[in-house]
């Protein structure tokens, strides 16, 4: 059902867009450098997350871990995002040559994603929070591979379509409808690319994994139920963020389902590997991954803390 657009829709959206109009006015990497002058004066005088932030860099680095050091992590984590969120409005010009030149690791993405394809007729992309997320999903639509997500429309229907144009019109399918698993099932079997965020926790049972070294941390079924349902390999990618405007993308071996092997196990050890890259990576640039995510990774079962 369309959702109806009200005066309040049009207002926020008129607000949004005059703020975009005064940010692409300028250059990505003078944005960056006054982004970080702000965020350096905000941490310090009026951060609202300092203690729940530096809690949870220490809970995986070490009690012994700096303040000063989670405070640079943290900070740095929240520039990435907001980075992010900058370049979604320069997105209209982020064809091929300019991905070419900006992002490290095009062409090895390209013809790495176009092999497996041809192979095995789809694959699964595990994308972590990490570097910006956002440009693998440009990339694949830049490239002309038929990209699907799962997530959820924004409450502003004005909104939720500039998000579609600036992500350069990649199928996004309502995790909340009961269709979606089947529709990303065929849009496997059809040659396409899906792309998953697989480094959130689960509020209910789900995959069982080990992470940061504390066992029985609940991640989701969706990265080995779509690659078992279409019978594609998964291929974990974590983008680099190497300065305002320019990253890096880094490919791992992919991994591929058992069909042979009972649904559960084979779940548990595709999530396994695939979350042991993304600690590795997280380990060697802390400072990439997103820190501030509501679902925080380690948080227990809300079953488990009642």
């Amino acid at each position: 059902m369309k959702q109806k657009i009200r005066l309040r829709h049009r207002l926020e959206y008129g607000v949004f867009r005059a703020v975009q109009f005064s940010i692409v006015a300028f250059p990505i990497a003078w944005t960056g450098l006054v982004l970080r002058g702000i965020l350096r004066i905000v941490f310090r005088i009026c951060w609202p997350l300092r203690k729940e932030t530096i809690s949870r860099i220490r809970e995986v680095f070490g009690p012994e871990t700096s303040v000063a050091r989670c405070r640079f992590i943290a900070r740095t984590s929240v520039w990435n995002m907001l980075m992010n969120f900058i370049e979604l409005f320069h997105a209209g010009k982020m064809d091929v040559a300019y991905l070419q030149k900006h992002l490290e690791g095009t062409e090895q993405a390209k013809e790495t994603i176009s092999a497996l394809v041809a192979k095995h007729g789809g694959v699964v992309i595990a994308l972590p929070h990490m570097g910006n997320w956002d440009l693998a999903g440009i990339t694949c639509s830049a490239f002309n591979f038929p990209l699907m997500a799962v997530g959820r429309p924004q409450n502003n229907p004005l909104f939720e379509a500039w998000l579609r144009k600036s992500r350069l019109n990649f199928q996004t399918v309502d995790r909340r409808h009961p269709s979606s698993f089947v529709r990303v099932a065929h849009h496997l079997k059809s040659g396409g690319v899906f792309a998953i965020l697989p480094d959130v926790r689960h509020n209910k049972p789900a995959v069982s994994t080990t992470v940061f070294g504390k066992p029985d941390v609940q991640l989701g079924k969706g990265l080995a139920k779509f690659a078992r349902m279409g019978n594609v390999p998964i291929l974990p990618v974590v983008m680099e963020r190497k300065n305002s405007a320019f990253h890096a993308v880094h490919l791992y071996d992919p991994i591929y389902p058992d069909l042979e092997a009972d649904a559960a196990e084979d779940a548990k050890r595709i999530t396994q590997q695939v979350w042991d890259i993304i600690e590795q990576n997280v380990r060697e640039k802390p400072e990439q991954w997103f820190w501030h995510n509501r679902r925080w990774i380690l948080t227990p079962l809300y079953t488990q803390t009642r």
